[in-house]
């Protein structure tokens, strides 16, 4: 009996003392890339493993060796450690350091180490001897002025320092080993709002030193790959801009992405992933051309669940671990691979080094566990590509949303239909030509066709009818038309209703019926048909009232009816060949975009010359005067909707506010 409490007392004390806490339930939801650029749920990619207490304070920054081995800037302890097997086996700069909070092993063992409180670069040799101290670069061209803040470090394979200098906008400070400047390397670029231009256009100097200056955001963490190509994050910037990838000349070409305004660390593996976490305990990890394949993790609010994050500060992969070190909770965070994972990361490598037949299986074998992963459609198509498999390319090029892609296997495939067919179509047309010219001439002798003719014509005693064919009077005598429409009362407001309705009619179907190379949606079930119904009934009614109230207080001659009607069949270039253009699309590719938008270009520049002879005839104006009139009436146009904005705005707060009351009184009461 007494064996057995021993024995009891044992496994609770080991358990209760050791830093090592291990579950295998996932505290959050991992989400990858699906339709349309949204994100999807899918299985895990990576399970939390373990969390790792370490008699660490505060600290800031993690390397991991090929062997495992991990070094961390201690910044509290102002040291840099040395763990094997999560065990300190050594420390350094213990007598040097204050506060380091930047930190690069290179495969000699050399630590370069960034000190936040010295503001200097300190360089060790594997024993821990101080080899070199850098301050300040004294080169006028790093700025006479100019704080050297180092608070980030990595090094290339020349030896050559990049530095993350604490706002320095200029961008990253690159050092050679001797500590000389040698350049700024990789700036972020400022962005100007609509608002910031309107100051710089109307307010005084004076008025714009009172600002904040508009500079550039300077980079908050670096990384750098096997290839000596550096990565940057920015904190606070546009969540697809947040990181960069720079050549050796320093331009950009990490694509815009789904990341995250909070970024705190970035890591990229001998393979190409990278790896980013954020302030919010969320992990990214995109491939190597900036395609995001999860996204996981999830934020300790007390709960104290294995695999959240508290205060991430660190991120690195080793193996099929990646580890992320917290800065409030003094220990490193561990996750596991998945089989999901696997699969996508040996599909990814393949396809990344171009054997895309070979990468097939893998990432059909993801579709299998998540078929909304567009990244799989996209692989699987390039592989039926490269196997001349169009037919089944186009269906998966289709999947991807890969626009580029579907349109080179429609090519081949519109390529290999016209030379099996080529021959047969010539013949078919030139039969219908000449067939038509036979009955032309026919009908011409013996008038075969007067009573079809003579029944048409009686139609247009209907006034629908007649206003219909009345349209078709536009396309060669527009001027005299509207004159029509003022003096002698053609048309009708029956008729103007109906064509307003059918070019709404023709702006939701042709989103439908433009083939896919040309949609500006991925998918049909994608397409807001209540907004485009708004959108387009709100310009009709905001034109016709504008033109007509400016109008009335410049001269103008033409009534309400005139507008209305007149404007209404100004419309007939896009009420009549809108939908022929969206059906022509199904047949091209992007090698002949320039046809479909020329042709769109010529229906709405044919559209806007029919509104503006519309307003000079319809209101008896110059041409001048037409011209100010249109442009006042579109800045009419834009002061009701800004009207409609800030009376939106308004009732909105007074709603909320008379809701608060209400809940106050129910409250009180």
């Amino acid at each position: 009996m007494m064996k057995k409490i021993l024995l009891l007392i044992s496994v609770v004390a080991i358990l209760v003392l050791t830093p090592l806490r291990v579950s295998a339930e996932s505290p959050y939801t991992t989400w990858a890339q699906g339709p349309g650029g949204w994100l999807t749920m899918t299985q895990d990619a990576y399970s939390p493993a373990a969390e790792v207490d370490l008699p660490i304070s505060a600290a800031e920054e993690m390397v991991v060796m090929p062997d495992g081995t991990l070094y961390i800037a201690d910044t509290g302890n102002g040291r840099i450690v040395k763990l094997e097997n999560f065990e300190i086996v050594a420390s350094y700069g213990e007598d040097v350091l204050q506060g380091p909070t930047g930190l690069f092993v290179d495969d000699d063992g050399v630590l370069y180490v960034a000190d936040a409180k010295l503001n200097k670069v300190f360089i060790f040799d594997a024993d821990g001897t101080l080899l070199k101290e850098i301050g300040r670069p004294a080169e006028p061209l790093f700025g006479k002025n100019r704080d050297f803040l180092p608070r980030k470090i990595v090094v290339d394979a020349r030896k050559n320092l990049y530095v993350i200098s604490e706002g320095s906008v200029d961008g990253i400070v690159q050092l050679n080993t001797n500590g000389n400047f040698v350049g700024y390397f990789g700036a972020n670029t400022a962005t100007m709002s609509f608002k910031m231009i309107a100051q710089r256009l109307f307010l005084t100097k004076e008025q714009l030193d009172q600002f904040v200056k508009n500079e550039a955001a300077s980079p908050s963490n670096i990384a750098i790959d096997q290839q000596s190509m550096v990565y940057t994050i920015t904190a606070g910037t546009d969540r697809s801009k947040s990181i960069r990838k720079f050549t050796v000349a320093g331009k950009n070409i990490f694509p815009e992405t789904f990341g995250s305004t909070t970024f705190r660390d970035i890591d990229v593996s001998d393979t190409g992933l990278v790896l980013a976490v954020d302030a919010n305990g969320q992990i990214y990890e995109y491939d190597l051309s900036g395609t995001m394949l999860f996204v996981f993790g999830a934020q300790d609010k007390g709960d104290q669940r294995l695999g959240t994050l508290r205060n991430p500060t660190a991120i690195v992969r080793y193996g099929e671990f990646i580890y992320v070190l917290d800065k409030d909770k003094n220990a490193v965070v561990t996750y596991q691979t998945t089989a999901l994972a696997r699969q996508v990361h040996a599909g990814v490598n393949l396809y990344m080094e171009g054997y895309y037949k070979e990468a097939k299986p893998y990432f059909e074998q993801v579709l299998n566990a998540n078929g909304s992963y567009i990244m799989a459609y996209q692989a699987i198509a390039d592989a039926y590509y490269k196997d001349r498999n169009y037919t089944e390319a186009l269906t998966s090029y289709r999947y991807a949303e890969d626009r580029n892609g579907y349109s080179q296997a429609y090519w081949e495939l519109r390529n290999q239909a016209l030379q099996r067919s080529l021959t047969s179509a010539i013949l078919w047309i030139a039969g219908l030509w000449l067939g038509s010219v036979v009955v032309r001439r026919l009908d011409k002798r013996y008038r075969w066709l007067d009573p079809v003719r003579n029944w048409l014509h009686g139609l247009t005693r209907i006034k629908l009818i007649d206003d219909f064919v009345f349209m078709f009077r536009f396309i060669k005598q527009p001027a005299d038309s509207f004159y029509y429409i003022k003096k002698k009362e053609r048309g009708s407001l029956l008729f103007a209703g109906i064509i307003y309705v059918w070019v709404v009619a023709v702006r939701v179907l042709s989103l439908y019926l433009t083939g896919f190379v040309f949609n500006p949606f991925p998918d049909v079930a994608f397409i807001p048909v209540g907004n485009e119904i708004v959108m387009a009934l709100l310009l009709i009614v905001l034109w016709n009232a504008a033109n007509y109230l400016i109008s009335t207080i410049s001269d103008g001659e033409g009534r309400v009816r005139d507008v209305i009607i007149g404007s209404a069949y100004s419309l007939f270039p896009y009420a009549l060949f809108v939908l022929p253009i969206a059906l022509l699309t199904n047949v091209l590719s992007l090698n002949e975009a320039f046809l479909y938008s020329f042709s769109m270009n010529i229906v709405w520049a044919w559209m806007g010359l029919m509104l503006f002879i519309m307003v000079k005839e319809i209101h008896n104006y110059s041409f001048w005067e037409t011209v100010r009139n249109v442009l006042i009436t579109i800045f009419t146009m834009a002061l009701f909707v800004l009207t409609g904005y800030i009376l939106y705005v308004l009732f909105n707060q007074l709603f909320d506010f008379v809701s608060a009351i209400f809940q106050e009184v129910r409250l009180r009461g």
